[in-house]
């Protein structure tokens, strides 16, 4: 996460409880979304394409069982 003073890790920002589910399956994303309280967008930086492409999202892993 992005804060102005630098990047901060996910524990100091709280979201360390939540779990990496990959881009790449469009239905599975919508359900975890709709069953989810919480979610946070993982994006990196491409330099080649000079912008942040999406990589996956962090969910909490009780909506990404409930999903599957």
């Amino acid at each position: 996460m992005m804060e102005p003073p630098g990047p901060a890790c996910l524990q100091c920002v709280g979201l360390d409880d939540l779990e990496f589910l990959p881009a790449g399956d469009a239905l599975l994303t919508r359900r975890v979304k709709a069953n989810n309280t919480r979610y946070a967008v993982v994006v990196r930086f491409r330099r080649t394409r000079r912008r942040y492409e999406r990589q996956g999202l962090l969910v909490e892993p009780r909506a990404l069982a409930d999903a599957r």
